[in-house]
């Protein structure tokens, strides 16, 4: 292969690996998709290392390493279009050349809502967690209530670094108060559930999660950096708290976690309704895509209210996100499209604050918490992530013994949390 042409592929591999990234996909699968596409274009000694941060690419047998940083986050319209380039390089239907050029405008592609209207998103997500969590009138409005300052923080964070770089306490803080405040007016059984509810979109379980998730399939570097940066921002949101029951001179033993549950049970599907369109409008998913995603977040909402009620919360968090990865490998050939990683994303999401491990974390994170929350919270995650890779490898299998793909295609499964505002 000539010197410019490995070049280019090179630059090719790079600005793959950095959009993967952007677009929510995991170290380990980032590097394996990079690697296998190097080693369809003619590139057999191809490595890769992912960071969340960066990819580094070396092309040639002496392992001169290059990096490509990542610059940002992609939202769901521009991830599906990316795996549509990565689709066509793997069948040799697109050059490198070509496919940097693409990758470069999907990149600046404008986005095809308004942010203001992304940001309004929030609320229906905050309302709809809250009817899942906590399904009584009172709480649904203080979420809605809530959800207002959270989506005006979030607009300002976006002119703002400081408020960027605190917008964990400070939402913590907001949230918290105006919550406090709203069950002095009229009872709240459990306020805790109603600022997580709120905050869930903030909150880090799902890094976390997923941290845990990379160290598991051998990534230490990249799942203990997402393990930190999780622990750090649940510090975060637990000073908001603690600073926001300070400021009122009460115990912390006003952070109740106390279910109640006055609406009809159907609440928690219409909640997940809610939440899937919120997320469909905040993350900016491509209107093919909708209707994919709302079936997987249905589907995995489903087996896991029913494997919560059959099993508990730990089974039923293992059996959802398995099946959230088994349908996502199914969706792309029902679709004919490339939206694996766009169909398991919201999915994932609603496991890690649907699964009450998260109200466990927040326990732990306000210094409430005693032996069966801590205990809740690891079985949780822990649940999550079994079920993650089992969903994963059943995919594969599947895919495997279907021969519906390429040879070589590396599968994007296992799914971090990532910025959806």
């Amino acid at each position: 292969m000539a010197q410019t042409e490995l070049e280019r592929t090179r630059e090719c591999l790079l600005r793959v690996g950095a959009a993967l990234l952007a677009g929510g996909a995991p170290g380990p699968e980032v590097e394996e998709q990079v690697v296998a596409i190097g080693r369809l274009r003619g590139i057999p000694d191809v490595r890769a290392a992912a960071t969340p941060t960066g990819v580094f690419v070396s092309t040639t047998p002496e392992h001169t390493v290059a990096f490509e940083p990542v610059t940002g986050t992609l939202r769901f319209e521009q991830t599906t279009l990316v795996q549509d380039v990565i689709d066509r390089l793997v069948a040799h239907r697109l050059d490198p050349s070509a496919a940097v050029a693409e990758l470069t405008a999907i990149e600046q592609l404008p986005p095809s809502r308004p942010a203001w209207l992304c940001d309004l998103a929030i609320g229906p997500i905050a309302v709809g967690i809250c009817a899942i969590l906590q399904p009584t009138w009172r709480d649904l409005g203080a979420a809605a209530v809530g959800s207002l300052l959270l989506v005006a923080l979030v607009n300002l964070s976006r002119r703002s670094p400081l408020v960027r770089t605190l917008l964990p306490l400070l939402a913590a803080f907001a949230v918290t108060s105006i919550v406090l405040q709203l069950a002095v007016w009229w009872p709240l059984d459990g306020t805790l559930r109603t600022v997580v509810s709120t905050i869930a979109v903030l909150l880090p379980g799902s890094m976390i999660v997923t941290g845990m998730t990379e160290i598991a399939t051998g990534a230490a570097v990249a799942g203990s950096s997402r393990l930190v940066s999780g622990t750090v921002q649940l510090v975060l949101f637990a000073v908001g708290m603690f600073a926001a029951v300070a400021v009122r001179g009460a115990p912390l033993t006003v952070l109740t976690n106390a279910r109640a549950d006055d609406l009809n049970p159907v609440a928690p599907f219409v909640g997940i309704l809610l939440v899937g369109i919120g997320i469909v409008i905040n993350v900016a998913a491509s209107r093919p895509a909708i209707p994919w995603i709302l079936a997987v977040l249905l589907l995995t909402f489903a087996v896991q209210y029913a494997g919560q009620s059959v099993w508990g919360v730990t089974l039923g968090a293992l059996a959802a996100s398995a099946v959230a990865g088994l349908s996502a490998s199914i969706v792309p050939w029902l679709s004919g499209r490339p939206l694996r990683l766009v169909v398991y994303l919201p999915a994932f999401w609603l496991l890690v604050p649907g699964s009450l491990g998260l109200l466990s974390t927040a326990q732990i994170a306000t210094g409430r918490a005693d032996l069966s929350a801590v205990t809740g919270a690891v079985a949780a995650a822990v649940a999550i992530v079994v079920g993650t890779l089992a969903g994963s490898a059943a995919g594969r299998a599947l895919d495997r013994w279907l021969g519906r793909r390429a040879p070589g295609r590396a599968d994007v499964a296992e799914v971090p949390d990532v910025e959806r505002r």
